[in-house]
């Protein structure tokens, strides 16, 4: 709690006398006030005695002199007061000089001690919003985040258009043979054209011959069936390759026979067959016709092997 002290303040020159002392007696009393309670002087005559709850405090009748915040440097005399730290002190001493008001209790006596901080007001009424500021420089960049999910698939695109049609690569070595039987692989292995005329290969040789006897190859006893041959390039409009299997030197009319005609690159003889007596010979023909466009053929046959009678 505050204590509040009414006394004289009249100021006096270093060079005046100070005045002769006045003792007078006052109580200590305790109000209740619109900031707290606080304490306060009041004065008692000199035959009576505080009453109950308060206390007796002494001090000289003919004033102070106020002498305002206490320095170090400064000489005072006696009833010179100073304020420090909150409290207000009394010089008892001619020639106080670089004593403290707070820890020299032999030279100064205390006017009015600051009180402890009264209790925390209810809290006003919030005031009206202020204007908006003019806006700030953006700040730096914050740090990227982490990437978000991975959203679901879009609708697949249109097709695009074919691209152009690579190259034939070699012909791969024959497969093993299959459940009773065996696929025969051949073909020109190089290109030809109608300059060349009608040419011939033989099951298993990657070549050709215009000579029918130099490609032959003998053949056990069995069928031979499902004719399949494709070419190195799309033919032309008015191209064609046609392949027939040979028996013995000539075409059978059941022979497996197929065309590749202008605008494809495959056909497949899979209707005819033909059964092999042992030894007789197996050629293929192959006959291009139309414009001279360089074709590399290549073809296979299965092989069905039988039980000679």
């Amino acid at each position: 709690m505050g204590l509040v002290v009414a006394l004289s303040t009249a100021a006096y020159a270093d060079s005046d006398p100070p005045p002769p002392p006045a003792p007078a007696r006052t109580c200590v009393a305790k109000i209740k006030t619109d900031i707290g309670r606080i304490n306060v002087l009041r004065k008692l005559g000199p035959k009576q005695n505080c009453p109950d709850g308060e206390t007796l405090f002494t001090w000289e009748r003919t004033g102070f002199a106020w002498r305002d915040v206490w320095s170090p440097s400064t000489t005072y005399r006696v009833n010179d007061a100073v304020s420090l730290g909150g409290s207000s002190y009394l010089s008892l001493i001619d020639d106080n000089l670089g004593n403290d008001p707070e820890s020299t209790p032999g030279a100064w006596a205390v006017l009015a001690l600051e009180g402890a901080p009264g209790a925390t007001g209810a809290t006003g009424p919030t005031g009206p919003t202020g204007a908006t500021g003019a806006s700030g420089d953006p700040g730096p960049a914050g740090p990227a985040g982490e990437p978000g999910p991975s959203g679901d698939p879009g609708p697949a695109g249109p097709a695009g258009e074919p691209g152009p049609t690579g190259p034939t690569g070699p012909t791969g070595a024959t497969g093993p043979a299959g459940a009773g039987y065996a696929l025969l692989t051949g073909g020109t292995g190089a290109e030809i054209s109608t300059a060349t005329g009608v040419v011939y290969s033989g099951p298993g040789i990657a070549g050709y011959s215009t000579d029918a006897d130099k490609v032959s190859v003998p053949m056990p006893y069995g069928q031979l069936k499902n004719l399949r041959a494709w070419t190195n390039a799309t033919l032309g409009a008015d191209t064609s390759v046609t392949v027939s299997l040979m028996v013995n030197g000539f075409i059978p009319a059941d022979a497996p026979t197929c065309t590749i005609t202008g605008g494809a690159r495959w056909c497949s003889g899979l209707d005819g067959s033909i059964t092999y007596i042992a030894t007789w010979p197996a050629t293929v023909q192959i006959e291009q016709t139309g414009l001279p466009v360089p074709t590399v053929v290549n073809y296979s046959i299965e092989f069905h092997p039988e039980q000679e009678p």
